[in-house]
């Protein structure tokens, strides 16, 4: 196909999946359908739509149970971490049995804001550690300003159970061998386009390939060519083109990679043939 949409030039292109991104009906309360349909008309073939609070768990698995390619995840975000209890942690247990949710978060430690305590960050992650491993299901990981923290969790909880993802990736390469040890991946967003991104760029210049996600987080954190605009799926394209870059590798096998690694670290269907 040819995608020429949101600022990319011309040229031909494979599927690409995005990992992350919230399209629930808070951030796109007048236009979700048209969002959803201009991701999937640019390629975007698949993509993970996770959780960051209990109350929207029904909304998650009826958008999901409404379009045949999106797939959910159920998590409390840790600057949510404050109202973790037991109630909570039913709710998201009952809802991880639904087939289209293929896995358990955002969840984490953010150290930067502190909404949540600390110690209830550290309660609510250690949780969902738990569930995660317990459901074998993926984790995806929230991680601000708290990475010996989150690794050292991660690391005590080690196990063939435990796999999982640090989305929105903000660290830098002196983490990456810490979490390969662990075997987990790395997602990147729009912040990797940002001109003073560099610790960002060069952990996506030195990650492996077979362990590397793509995002837009939308709406968060439009890429740089977008800047100012709210962010949607289907500006994924203009992450995979900045690692493409980065990598001086060809646009169509980052994203033959991203679709893979994708696939594989939340189970799901291989619907592009290409990938």
């Amino acid at each position: 196909m040819l995608f020429s949409a949101n600022g990319l030039e011309d040229f031909a292109v494979p599927t690409i999946i995005d990992s992350h991104a919230h399209v629930v009906r808070e951030y796109f309360p007048e236009d979700q359908a048209e969002v959803i349909a201009r991701a999937f008309a640019s390629g975007v073939v698949q993509m993970v739509n996770p959780g960051v609070v209990i109350d929207n768990v029904q909304e998650l698995l009826d958008l999901s149970e409404r379009y045949e390619h999106i797939y959910t995840a159920i998590g409390l975000h840790p600057h949510e971490a404050k109202h973790w209890n037991a109630a909570a942690e039913t709710e998201m247990r009952k809802a991880a049995e639904h087939p289209k949710v293929v896995g358990i978060g955002e969840c984490g430690l953010d150290f930067y804001y502190n909404n949540s305590k600390r110690e209830d960050q550290l309660n609510a992650f250690r949780a969902q550690i738990r569930i995660a491993k317990e459901l074998n299901k993926p984790i995806i990981i929230h991680c601000r300003d708290a990475w010996d923290e989150a690794l050292t969790e991660l690391e005590r909880e080690r196990s063939e159970q435990l796999r999982g993802v640090f989305h929105c990736f903000t660290g830098g390469p002196e983490v990456l061998p810490r979490i390969a040890s662990l075997d987990f991946y790395v997602s990147f967003s729009g912040i990797v386009t940002f001109k003073k991104a560099e610790k960002i760029q060069e952990a996506a210049r030195l990650a492996a390939l077979d362990r590397i996600l793509v995002e837009t987080d939308s709406p968060f954190l439009a890429p740089q060519k977008m800047r100012g605009q709210r962010n949607e799926p289907a500006f994924v394209w203009h992450v995979a083109e900045k690692i493409a870059e980065l990598r001086r590798q060809e646009l169509e096998q980052i994203c033959t990679a991203c679709c893979r690694n994708t696939r594989r670290l939340f189970n799901l269907p291989d619907i592009s043939g290409a990938a």
